[in-house]
């Protein structure tokens, strides 16, 4: 038996002679609890850091190119990490990010060596971002030193290096070793939880790679899905899996619906008061009451003209962007119109060699959302209806709070239904209750379109609008005709489907 194994078996028997029984600890004051939970979390966590560094190795020595000659494929696994699950009785999840953090620790055993009865080159209770900064190396160093050091837990530090995640362009290294920093001093001084950290390190990467958030954004969306199946009970089982833009839409109006009883604002007029005491007292479950409102909205919905169950409370959802997003979301129409014609010139992705993919659109973020969304599909949103911009400068300060009523009003919607007669797309069939309604006058391009008049809208099923959108077209509107702009083709003149408006072409007043 080797001396490290000897040692730490003795250490096992020490420990476990040492820790207190369930009656032991029933004794404790509830400052004493507090402190021996503390002092039993530095135990774990120095035991995780040495499981974590035989894991590593465990699953270096597995490799799969060794084949059966792997440790743990000799053991009958598959692979390293089924052998580190079997050895510590830990979920396959737990198994990987332990091999993860060893990885780190190694990496900072490589760059700043620390060995027994040496002096370590940090003082380890004292945190410093300036001595992680001056270390050599990749843009990860001062999160594996940080962890060796114990200046962030293993499941911080994990949490940092997975969601911010290597820089995709070389040239973007030093950027992502800047942000790394700042995140753990962030970290420090807010007392982040690794799910605190994981978030911000996520909109950090982000706001670093427009350009990759705008592929994730888009990969999102293609995502999406609605699925159904009865189970054996007669029971209807339904999976849905939504980009941000679409759970805000879709979970939006129920969180307004349920806000006292999900933990949201409370109403403050006798009325909502009342219906508020209602809910708390209501004897459903929150989850009965939510799969209760999602039939009663879903039914609302195909029984009405227009949706008048949130009228008086509609759910407004924040989407925030800064101004030099607003600018690019801008700049991007006019690329998409020339990407879309085959004049790829202007695109980012051609100019850094990369797949072209259209132009940089921005980023936006949208309430309660760590994901972010591309500043085209934001405009399109705010045109949409039912969502409320904030506009921020470079320094953070909001800057510009937009009209929360971008949507048409019934009224105005019932009168271009009547004009359009449904989507105004060409050989579009959908109806006019199955539309949207579009501005005409893109909200981005100037203040003076933040206004919502019924001339300068009119209807598309929500597949058009998005085409529209996504294609930087444009309609214009001349005299009482209205003309679908594409890039690289002549203009469409767009004919209304409505019996009114054929009678008075028919009668001469239209063209």
């Amino acid at each position: 038996m080797s001396s490290v194994l000897a040692s730490l078996e003795s250490l096992a028997a020490t420990v476990a002679g040492a820790l207190p029984c369930a009656d032991d600890l029933a004794t404790l004051t509830p400052e004493d609890e507090a402190r021996a939970t503390q002092v039993l979390g530095g135990i774990r966590s120095s035991v995780v850091a040495t499981i974590s560094l035989l894991a590593a190795d465990i699953e270096r020595k597995s490799a799969r190119e060794l084949g059966t000659e792997g440790l743990a494929q000799k053991r009958g696994f598959k692979d390293g990490v089924g052998l580190v699950q079997n050895l510590t009785g830990v979920g396959r999840d737990e198994a990987v990010r332990l091999v993860r953090v060893g990885g780190l620790l190694e990496t900072a055993q490589a760059v700043a060596p620390v060995h027994k009865g040496d002096d370590p080159p940090f003082d380890a209770g004292e945190r410093s971002i300036a001595a992680l900064a001056a270390l050599p190396g990749a843009w990860d160093v001062p999160v594996a030193v940080a962890v060796r050091n114990r200046w962030l837990s293993a499941a911080q530090g994990d949490a940092l290096r997975q969601s911010l995640g290597p820089p995709q362009l070389t040239e973007l290294a030093p950027a992502w070793r800047a942000a790394a920093l700042e995140l753990i001093g962030d970290c420090w001084s807010g007392q982040w939880t690794p799910e605190d950290l994981a978030r911000a390190a996520k909109r950090v990467r982000a706001s670093l790679d427009t350009l990759a958030a705008v592929r994730e954004a888009e990969h999102c969306k293609e995502l999406r899905s609605f699925k159904r199946f009865v189970r054996a009970s007669g029971m209807v089982h339904y999976d849905i899996e939504l980009d941000p833009e679409s759970d805000a839409r879709f979970y939006g109006p129920i969180r307004t619906m349920l806000s006292p009883r999900l933990g949201g604002p409370r109403f403050r007029d006798a009325a909502e008061i009342a219906r508020a005491r209602e809910l708390d007292e209501d004897p459903r479950s929150n989850e009965q009451l939510m799969a209760d409102t999602v039939v009663d909205l879903v039914e609302c919905g195909g029984q009405s003209e227009s949706n008048v169950l949130l009228a008086r409370h509609r759910p407004q959802v924040m989407v925030a962007l800064t101004a030099a997003d607003l600018k690019k979301a801008r700049a991007a129409q006019a690329v998409f119109r020339a990407h879309h014609a085959g004049d790829h010139s202007h695109c980012p992705g051609a100019a850094l060699g990369l797949n072209c993919a259209g132009p940089d659109q921005g980023i936006a973020w949208i309430d309660g959302s760590d994901t972010p969304i591309t500043a085209t599909d934001a405009v399109r949103m705010l045109c949409g209806g039912g969502f409320t911009p904030v506009l921020f400068d470079e320094t953070g300060q909001a800057i510009d709070v937009g009209k929360d009523q971008r949507l048409f009003t019934l009224r105005q919607r019932r009168a271009m239904a009547k004009r359009d007669g449904g989507c105004l797309w060409p050989d579009c069939p959908m109806p006019p209750d199955a539309c949207e309604g579009h501005h005409d006058n893109p909200w981005a391009e100037s203040s003076a379109n933040h206004k919502t008049e019924t001339r300068d809208g009119t209807l598309f099923c929500r597949r058009h609008h998005l085409m529209l959108h996504n294609h930087g077209a444009r309609i214009e509107r001349r005299g009482s005709q209205y003309w679908l702009l594409w890039p690289g083709r002549d203009p469409v003149l767009l004919h209304a489907k409505s019996g009114i408006r054929a009678q008075l072409r028919a009668q001469g007043g239209t063209r």
